[in-house]
């Protein structure tokens, strides 16, 4: 049971666990089968969610957000760790008593019953739609569309070979890149790919990727001559409810379209790269909390532990944002910033300038956008990277 929890988005490892035998039925076809495991999966995490009446900041919802992030939305422990404020430890405990729980759940579901229930009409549990439901900002790592492509086709092979289908991929030259999380983004695709698997009566599945300076765009095309349309409703493709779900925090939506003799999925993502911020410090401790902090808000972030090794980034591309300490040795937050403004091509990167000492009138002069004054929360942090940016009262400002 808890192979199945913590492998739930892997189609070929569900393939192989005793829990399809127990919780689907063996006359379905393979996907159909693999959608209704993951609908008593889900239907036994949603097991431990507390009343509506129970604040959602509340401990009591601990284990269901952990267990709901770890195997529902697939992130890593670390990210929802932080999100949730649990050290490593903590994390663990939560995971651990949440599987536990749902194993008693789904045991008693088994006892219950002496032959294999069958799941078809029963809705998929969507996400918490509480505010805030959301996770935090999702992460914006550079994630290499080939290597995801690939990594999806193996994983989809067995799959694919089961059905006799082939599955043909055209990606354009120009769509080489996008940014967020890659667990997610491969997430994603698997599982709109395995909802048309599932619903294709031909024995060709094609997916085109596309993109444009802002997204890329995905569309699988499937034949399904003979097959009745399919309805909008949840338990027709459990596997699209979790698309969307994934698609949510980066602002897109997965669209459906029939055809005469087929249909296809249609989603977009971002391409556009985050802002890039280099972070100068020379102590360690401090970077390391910088990076934290802004890597959370999903910035490209490079970091230098003295000027020599901000000079050398500078060179290989300009960021939109130098976050600077002042006391560094051999050169200086001061004799940084001067020149910085002295040189054309570096002129007009802004500046935050973060120091222990109190003379914000000199940094301003010097030419730094904003001053903070170490110790800085996050909070400061990111509301000085947001205004500087200009993200502040803007749609593309990560959530608080």
């Amino acid at each position: 049971m808890r192979n199945a929890l913590l492998h739930y988005g892997d189609s070929a490892r569900l393939c192989t666990n005793p829990l399809l035998d127990r919780l689907s039925a063996r006359h379905l076809p393979i996907e159909d089968r693999l959608g209704e495991l993951r609908a008593a999966l889900r239907q036994a995490i949603n097991s431990l969610r507390p009343p509506d009446t129970v604040p959602y900041s509340h401990a009591d919802w601990l284990p269901y957000r952990v267990l709901w992030g770890r195997c529902i939305q697939r992130r890593n422990p670390l990210q929802i760790g932080d999100e949730l404020g649990l050290s490593r430890a903590t994390f663990y405990r939560y995971q651990a008593q949440a599987i536990q729980a749902v194993c008693r759940v789904l045991w008693e579901r088994i006892e219950a019953s002496s032959s294999p229930p069958s799941l078809s009409g029963v809705p998929a549990v969507e996400p918490p739609t509480e505010s805030p439901p959301r996770w935090g900002p999702p992460a914006r790592e550079r994630v290499d569309l080939q290597a995801l492509v690939a990594g999806v086709q193996s994983d989809m092979q067995a799959l694919l070979e089961r059905q006799n289908v082939t599955l043909h991929v055209r990606l354009c030259e120009n769509a080489s890149v996008i940014y967020g999380d890659g667990a997610t983004l491969r997430q994603i695709v698997l599982n709109a790919l395995a909802a048309a698997l599932r619903l294709s009566t031909g024995p060709t599945l094609r997916l085109e990727i596309t993109a444009t300076p802002q997204e890329t765009r995905w569309e699988i095309q499937a034949d399904a001559q003979g097959r009745a349309p399919v309805t909008a409703a949840s338990d027709q493709h459990p596997e699209l409810d979790l698309c969307a779900a994934l698609l949510q925090p980066y602002g897109g939506q997965i669209t459906w379209a029939e055809s005469p003799t087929g249909f296809s999925l249609r989603f977009t993502l971002p391409t556009l790269r985050p802002p890039k911020v280099v972070v100068v410090d020379d102590d360690q401790d401090t970077l390391a909390l910088y990076e934290r902090y802004l890597r959370r808000a999903g910035l490209d972030l490079q970091i230098a532990s003295d000027s020599a090794r901000l000079w050398a980034l500078l060179e290989e591309g300009y960021p939109d944002l130098i976050v600077l300490d002042v006391l560094m040795p051999h050169e200086d937050g001061w004799m940084v910033l001067q020149r910085l403004q002295t040189l054309p091509e570096t002129a007009e990167i802004p500046v935050i300038v973060c120091s222990v000492l109190a003379q914000p009138s000199l940094a301003l002069t010097l030419g730094a956008r904003q001053v903070l004054l170490k110790p800085i929360s996050e909070s400061a942090l990111l509301q000085a990277v947001m205004q500087v940016l200009g993200w502040a009262d803007s749609e593309h400002a990560p959530p608080q």
